[in-house]
Order: C-alpha cells, then structure tokens, then sequence
C-alpha cells in the first residue's frame, strides 16, 4: 500500500521528529511505501510547534522570535538534514494551505494520523485537517497513537472533531485520558497503543546516533520542553553528590560561552542524531518531557521525570503501566537532588510489559494496514 502520515514535520522538536521516523520506518518494515505528508498549517507556521504561549502577534514578539531563529541556525540545518536523509516528504516544498490537501489524499491507499499531540486544539488551532477531515472515500483513515495533549475539549471543536472520527476505519491513541475524550465524542473506546518510537529497537536507534564533543565522561543529561527551577536545583544537587557533571540540552551560544562553571555544559542545538547519543551515554537523565522519559524507557538510562507541564496524562500513564512510578518528581517539591536515590532503574517488570504493549501496538499497525 502506498501510506501517508499526517504529523508534524519542519517543527524543530526531537520528540516530534524521532516519532515521525519511527512510524515511518515501522510502515516500511511492514512492507509498505511511507510518506510523510508535508504539510504545516500557516497558524503551525506562524507560531511554531509546541508554544502554547505563542499567541501573541506583538512586533517585539516577532522580533525575538527572529533573533532566536539567527541564534538556533545550527539546529535548523539539523533537522532539516535529518528529515531529508531519512525519510521521504511528499510534496519536496512545504504545502501550507489546507485547500490542496483533498488532491493529495487521492495519491494515498491510507493516510495515517498520528502519533504526537496531532489533536491539540491549542497545537494546531483546532485544524481538523489532523482528523482527514480532507480524504475521499477511497483512502483508509487509520489514527496511530494520536494524542490531545488536553483534558478537557470545547463544545463545538468537540463536535467537529467527532463526526470526523466517526468515519476512521482504524481509531488508537496513545494515552487513556485522550481514549475518554474519544469515548465522549463518538461512544467508543480506541485501543491505547504505545508512542511510535517504543516500535524501533534499541540497536536500530543506536544506529543512528552521532557522537556529541559534550557527551564525555560521565555526565547527567538535562533536558526540557519547559523550563523548571525546581528541576535544575535538583539536577545541581546530584551532580554535588554524584561528582559528574551536568549537560544541558539547549540554550545558545551565547549562554555556553558566558558559562564559567565547570561542572555545568551547554549542548547547544544539537542534532536528532547528536540528541540520541547524548541520552543514550548519560548516566542519569533529568527531564519534563515524553519523549526524554520514552527513549530513557528505550535505552534503559536511569532517569527521573518531573510533572512540571499541562500535558502530564501521558507521563504519568507510561511511567504507572511500566511500574516505574518511582522515578516520577513532582513540580517544586523538595527540590533537593539530596532527596533522590540514585539506585539504577529496575527495568525488570518495565520489559515485560512493554514487549506486551508493542506486539499489542503492532498487531494493530499491521490490521489496520491490511
């Protein structure tokens, strides 16, 4: 079958890009032609993925917005090299306007939506277009471990979304919270499935790695979608009480060449190769994010995650389903590394389960595809 898969290319998130591969690379190792659909909405253009405070349209707003694409050119170049070499975005320049979208269903068998925060109305300023809204007739509509990011969703944006979901042959998510949202909409309950990168092997992502100068010796990784005090204060006391130093992903060149503490390091805009081998070769990861606290999972790194976000469902359902509840920080809490253990994650019970959630993920893949 020839597939296309609707998600978030061109967003400069290593969680948004490492799903989209994944699933691609999945669909292809299922025996089909994948294509990522290279589309980004105008509103996804203006105000980029993931800013949920990015609504204002000030002009020192957009100055700043400016300024920081100068700075993070380095990582632009990045994403945008690893997008071309590993997967195959169709058409090769960006579609924007949703009114090209019906002829572009027509060259799919099936078109995947999925996986990441594709139904976050706050995301996508309640696009449906992440609902194929936009399929004829003749193309399957499959939902792979979409997720809303969200608790709670408007009347009308409800209303919309559900007659669309109404006509998917194939309906997933990746969190149960986003499976009631579901359940309210249209009276059923869509399978929980795992995130798109839990389906590629360790070795398959080792593969891809590239060394980052910052990743040597032993080093904490410190990585977040959100900023959070309490989480660096306690990323600082274990690096007191472990002796190693912290990476920090992110930042700018400005900051790492202001920096004058030894034990504290900026990998400022590194690859989503150079990201991989980063948290692969830490000896202990500190993030808010799903996808820090999903390839943490993967590689078997000890890890402690901290819910510091809006989008805290989904962290608390993968670390509750896999046992590890006890590397779950709450925000601003005794924000002391002094408080923490720093045992190695038992990740006994976590395999068991997770290779029952991926035969149960992929069985579904491959049904759906049929």
């Amino acid at each position: 079958m020839k597939v296309g898969i609707l998600t978030f290319p061109n967003s400069k998130s290593y969680g948004a890009t490492l799903q989209m591969y994944a699933l691609s690379h999945t669909v292809r190792k299922l025996g089909h032609d994948a294509e990522i659909v290279n589309y980004f909405s105008e509103y996804m253009k203006n105000e980029g993925h993931l800013l949920s405070s990015g609504k204002s349209r000030s002009l020192l707003a957009r100055l700043k917005k400016g300024a920081s694409r100068l700075l993070h050119l380095r990582m632009k170049r990045g994403f945008s090299a690893f997008e071309k070499k590993r997967m195959t975005l169709y058409p090769k320049k960006q579609v924007s306007d949703r009114a090209l979208l019906p002829a572009l269903s027509k060259r799919y068998d099936a078109l995947i939506c999925g996986s990441d925060q594709v139904w976050n109305p706050d995301i996508t300023n309640e696009d449906l277009s992440y609902f194929l809204d936009f399929c004829t007739e003749h193309t399957r509509r499959i939902a792979y471990a979409p997720s809303f990011g969200v608790r709670a969703l408007s009347d009308g944006f409800a209303a919309r979304a559900g007659e669309q979901l109404a006509l998917f042959n194939a309906l997933s998510v990746r969190e149960e919270a986003g499976g009631a949202l579901v359940h309210r909409m249209i009276g059923k309950t869509p399978l929980t499935v795992v995130d798109p990168t839990m389906l590629v092997s360790r070795e398959e992502w080792s593969a891809l790695e590239r060394a980052h100068p910052a990743a040597s010796g032993e080093y904490i990784l410190y990585y977040t979608i959100r900023r959070s005090e309490s989480l660096m204060a306690r990323c600082r006391a274990l690096s007191r009480k472990m002796g190693i130093r912290v990476v920090v992903v992110g930042g700018n060149a400005l900051k790492r060449a202001k920096n004058s503490d030894p034990m504290l390091e900026y990998a400022v805009d590194p690859s989503p190769e150079e990201w991989l081998y980063l948290l692969h070769h830490a000896r202990l990861v500190m993030t808010n994010s799903f996808h820090g606290t999903a390839f943490s999972i993967i590689y078997r790194k000890d890890f402690f995650v901290e819910l510091s976000s809006a989008t805290n469902s989904r962290l608390e359902q993968i670390t509750s389903m896999l046992g590890l509840e006890s590397r779950v920080l709450q925000s601003g809490r005794e924000a002391s590394g002094d408080l923490l253990s720093t045992d190695a994650c038992d990740y006994t019970e976590a395999e068991r389960c997770l290779d029952a959630m991926c035969a149960v993920s992929m069985d579904y893949l491959k049904k759906a595809l049929s």
